[in-house]
């Protein structure tokens, strides 16, 4: 029987039940919490910015202890005009060319099975009955994984936007929330670390620390990817003469937040448009559509955000399937960063666990944040980055 009369022990035991409990509420009100979701993603943008101008204000007088909130004010401000002149430039042209490529929908289809039959007679024609069955059971087995990961998602998804009332509350909210988050992150931080036993917060600070890296790089690396995917695309689109290529390229880049399967959704996207209205370019936007990838993969995921969740592409098929079959669409694309932080989380608790008992009663696990990148790569086993040079 376990001895709980160890004030750590108790401790212990309390979190463990906090953590229970504000897990079952958390899940219970899940769809409701979707806004906090996207603002921890804005805080994570945010954060470096606030730092940034948190060094030019003055670090003691009268203004010293407003440092913080003066810098996520100037944040909020640089955000704010951004987004507005974004959206005074690209939200007008935006909306009309939606509605125009929603009202032609039925006719892109159309054309495209008119086009689509035309290839298949082709198809049919000319190869080979051996080369059509292998390709046929190929495409009908992939048809089938899709069709039902699809289905899967779709319907995660459904539940997942069903709470209107919290949604709307929690929007409402977000500003404010953000504030707060952003101004008092560091002192929560601390208090948090506090409440384990004083051999332990080393530990829960470097295990937080990891899952943080992970997350802040990942998110801010596949925006910036999507982001330049989406220009590249709509730019390329609106170069070969397909459009609407502002659509397309906003489409390219949200699909592009799927690892994997984004950038294939995007393209047949593209395909169906461009053989409905400019069949004879198809090949120019497969092309371009090649080269675009060969940029993404090449140059911008492994120099980005490569090294924050180090996932064999093989295994990226897997979670992208498992994400979308149990959490929808938010699963299909939150999966790669939750997964390798669960990856170092227990690659650093397994290293840890082997240090005997003794040893452990002062802890001895280094202050991760204090290390320099070179410093946890090596005391995480990386292997260095090659020279590009």
């Amino acid at each position: 029987m376990i001895d709980f009369s160890s004030p750590h022990r108790k401790r212990l035991v309390l979190i463990l039940l906090a953590f229970v409990i504000v897990g079952w509420v958390v899940w219970e009100a899940r769809q409701s919490l979707v806004p906090f979701v996207l603002g921890a993603i804005f805080a994570y943008l945010m954060a470096p910015l606030v730092n940034l101008f948190q060094v030019v204000f003055p670090k003691r007088g009268v203004l010293g202890g407003f440092g913080k909130i003066f810098a996520i004010l100037l944040t909020y401000a640089v955000f704010i005009s951004a987004f507005i002149t974004a959206g005074y430039y690209l939200i007008p042209p935006l909306i009309r060319e939606t509605i125009d490529f929603v009202e032609a929908i039925p006719r892109y289809w159309e054309i495209s099975h008119r086009e689509l039959g035309v290839l298949m007679t082709y198809y049919e024609e000319q190869v080979p009955d051996q080369v059509k069955e292998q390709i046929e059971d190929q495409l009908g087995n992939l048809a089938s994984q899709a069709l039902s990961t699809a289905r899967s998602a779709f319907m995660a998804t459904v539940g997942a936007v069903s709470s209107i009332i919290g949604f709307g509350a929690g929007l409402a909210l977000l500003p404010l929330w953000m504030f707060y988050v952003l101004k008092d992150r560091n002192e929560g931080a601390e208090r948090f670390y506090t409440m384990w036993p004083e051999h332990w917060q080393n530990d829960v600070r470097n295990i937080v620390m990891l899952i943080d890296r992970v997350f802040s790089a990942y998110i801010r690396g596949q925006i910036f990817v999507s982001l330049t995917v989406g220009v590249a695309t709509g730019v390329t689109m609106w170069l070969i003469g397909v459009e609407p290529a502002l659509v397309l390229g906003v489409l390219a880049g949200l699909t592009n937040l799927i690892p994997i399967l984004g950038p294939i959704i995007a393209f047949f996207i593209i395909a169906l448009v461009t053989l409905a209205t400019e069949p004879d370019r198809l090949i120019l936007v497969a092309i371009a559509f090649i080269g675009i990838q060969q940029l993404e993969s090449t140059f911008l995921v492994p120099r980005i955000h490569g090294y924050a969740v180090r996932v064999h592409p093989a295994i990226v098929m897997i979670l992208v399937v498992l994400g979308g079959a149990i959490w929808g669409l938010w699963g299909m694309i939150a999966i790669l960063p939750i997964a390798a932080a669960v990856r170092d989380v227990f690659v650093y608790v397994y290293h840890r666990i082997d240090i005997p008992e003794e040893e452990r009663k002062v802890s001895t696990a280094p202050r991760l944040d204090r290390l320099s990148e070179q410093q946890l790569r090596e005391y995480r086993g990386d292997r260095a980055p090659p020279d590009r040079r």
